[in-house]
């Protein structure tokens, strides 16, 4: 097999387009969360002129659902108080003239007895910096109608009867979608872990801060330069292509050059991690950052409601891995890589540019973690710690599926991901993880190889 040759043009082409998508980072990042002191001024102001703005959300913890007619006060700076009812769509935007820290409390007199108690914090504090638009400001009702009472024989996941309650389809299939996009996006990012793994034998901690730059590039290019969507996804595939290839240039491949162990490189690769993350936050803030996104319903499918990102994310997730695929088992690099996977000194012998291939792994990894980071994005606010957040579910994935399988890293993502979300029927919506691990543990236990992994010869 033909040898690939490593060419320093494109390498100085890569290094300068991530050193510019990192400035762009600073730089925004800054703008964004610097403050800058004005005259107060208490008079409303409409949201769609407002420099800065506030986003109250408030929805349904069982099915996510949006809650209609809830009422909410925002006070701040300067005296201002502004009164708000949430929409059809579950939100209230309120225009803020001046940053600063605001106090956004739900009248909870407004909230109907049959949406259940409002959880979490109530009133919170929201830090609004200067031309942030849509701080989100969520709120979260837990419907107690769905807890038995005295003399309802009903319990929680059977058909509804004469007093409306939900049925066993309005329960399950809308967990059955969110589960599947949400394994779907958890798949992009999984196969890169598996793909690094496979050609060099890392589990790369520092992945989950790859998911995340992909984030914020996707709100930095959508949500602050307010380019079209589709503009931020593509910036966010390419700019963690860069990442992963500056990564593996200037700290991955001279470590193994070096000779480092495997246990070293691991921990080398949690340094990372905590290092980029602490980054992040410096430059951003702690803050929730939220990618403009249209909340309304686009397609309805029975008890089913599903908004544009909904539908348009799950497509590009799987026309990407159905590339991904191709690549891998119809082209000449695809083929080395697999050989790279199976055998990487019988590779290097019949003529494959094993450092050539793992280059190019590194920087497939990186995009399709910063694609998946964009998509996140719209399906939720990202911050600081997103990628974070989902590592443990990415290893999940990968170690449920096979190491070292690609096609397993999606069916163990498909997998966790409905267990995340249909795991919320019988549990509380905080354990939802912990259900997805426990249920991966008992599967490795009578298929320790995971479900397309090979058992292991010893001798």
């Amino acid at each position: 097999m033909k040898a690939l040759r490593y060419k320093p043009r494109r390498a100085t082409a890569l290094l300068a387009l991530f050193g510019f998508v990192l400035g762009a980072l600073v730089i925004g990042g800054a703008s964004a969360a610097s403050a800058t002191p004005g005259t107060l001024s208490a008079a409303a102001v409409s949201p769609a002129d407002a420099p800065q703005s506030i986003d109250i959300w408030i929805r349904q913890q069982a099915d996510r659902s949006n809650v209609a007619g809830i009422g909410a006060t925002v006070t701040g700076p300067g005296g201002f108080s502004q009164t708000v009812t949430t929409g059809d769509d579950g939100h209230a935007l309120v225009g803020i003239a001046n940053p600063g820290s605001y106090t956004v409390e739900v009248d909870v007199a407004t909230i109907p007895a049959a949406q259940g108690a409002l959880k979490g914090v109530n009133p919170r504090v929201v830090a609004v910096s200067a031309d942030n638009k849509a701080v989100p400001a969520y709120f979260i009702l837990s419907n107690v109608a769905a807890t038995p009472t005295p003399g309802d024989t009903n319990s929680p996941g059977q058909s509804s009867n004469s007093d409306g309650g939900p049925t066993l389809a309005e329960i399950i299939l809308p967990r059955v979608a969110t589960g599947l996009i949400f394994g779907l996006l958890l798949a992009l990012a999984a196969i890169g872990v598996s793909l690094i793994y496979g050609t060099t034998g890392l589990n790369n901690f520092a992945h989950g801060e790859l998911v995340t730059f992909g984030g914020l590039v996707g709100y930095m290019v959508s949500g602050v330069a307010h380019l079209p969507g589709w503009v931020g996804i593509i910036a966010a595939l390419l700019a963690g292509g860069a990442f992963g290839y500056v990564q593996d240039l200037g700290l991955w491949k001279p470590l193994r050059k070096r000779g480092v162990a495997l246990i070293p490189l691991m921990i080398v690769s949690i340094g990372l991690s905590l290092a980029l993350r602490y980054l992040y936050q410096f430059i951003f803030g702690p803050g929730l950052l939220v990618t403009p996104n249209d909340s309304s319903a686009f397609l309805k499918l029975g008890p089913v409601s599903l908004r544009s990102t909904d539908v348009s994310s799950p497509i590009i997730c799987i026309l990407v891995l159905l590339l991904v695929a191709f690549l891998l088992v119809r082209t000449r690099i695809g083929k080395a890589t697999r050989a790279v996977a199976d055998n990487r000194s019988l590779a290097a012998a019949s003529g494959i540019n094993v450092e050539q291939v793992i280059r190019i792994v590194w920087v497939a990894g990186g995009a399709l973690a910063g694609l998946a980071g964009a998509l996140i994005g719209y399906y939720q606010p990202v911050n600081w710690e997103t990628g974070a957040s989902i590592l443990l579910l990415i290893f999940a994935a990968v170690t449920l599926g096979g190491l070292g399988t690609t096609f397993g890293a999606l069916i163990g993502s498909l997998v966790i991901g409905l267990l995340v979300d249909l795991s919320t029927i019988f549990i509380p919506s905080n354990m939802k993880f912990v259900a997805a691990l426990l249920v991966m543990i008992i599967i490795l236990i009578f298929r320790p190889q995971g479900i397309l992994g090979r058992k292991s010869r010893i001798g």
